[in-house]
């Protein structure tokens, strides 16, 4: 086991090596074009009783078309909109092609639309958009549950943990630690 563990530990610092390397010798050869990770925004889990519905909404806050526009290739502002249950299971999605400027959408999920029988559900949001142009895609994100009856709003999220759109799962390839 410890070998195993040894072996892919070995495997990944090649990898890396490897990847270094390569970088090394583009930044020789041409100049390098970063481009910045499209970000995702990560709700905590809120709680989904009955009557209650879960809405994860997204809005553009960029409201007119910048006057570079014209030179510049527009990016479309494409937004995923992502409901998961407390094991992190994916239990309702919404793709928007292109969120126009200054326009809003949402994913709604009615406490009655899951099949458990519980009457107190938790749910979590993720917000991944698709854009790193952020003079024609900057979006803000709140995750609210409101009364299906009243529609008056009884607990929002609105302070996402934000995150590249990317992670390097380095720490995955260390073995598990046991408890003695």
């Amino acid at each position: 086991m410890r070998n195993k563990w040894l072996f892919l530990l070995s495997l990944a610092g090649a990898a890396l090596l490897l990847t270094r390397a390569t970088l090394t010798a583009q930044e020789r050869s041409a100049s390098p074009i970063l481009a910045a990770p499209s970000p995702t925004f990560s709700f905590g889990m809120i709680g989904l009783g009955t009557g209650q519905t879960a809405r994860l909404n997204v809005v553009n806050l960029v409201r007119i078309a910048p006057p570079i526009a014209v030179s510049i290739a527009q990016i479309p502002c494409k937004v995923d909109l992502n409901l998961y249950d407390g094991q992190g299971k994916l239990i309702k999605q919404k793709t928007v092609a292109n969120l126009g400027f200054g326009q809003a959408d949402f994913l709604d999920l009615a406490r009655s639309e899951l099949s458990t029988t519980a009457a107190h559900v938790d749910v979590s949001g993720v917000v991944k958009v698709g854009s790193t142009q952020s003079f024609f895609c900057n979006v803000s994100a709140t995750l609210e549950v409101f009364d299906n009856v009243t529609g008056v709003t009884t607990a929002i999220l609105a302070n996402a943990n934000t995150s590249p759109g990317f992670i390097f799962p380095v720490l995955s390839l260390l073995p598990p630690t046991t408890q003695q």
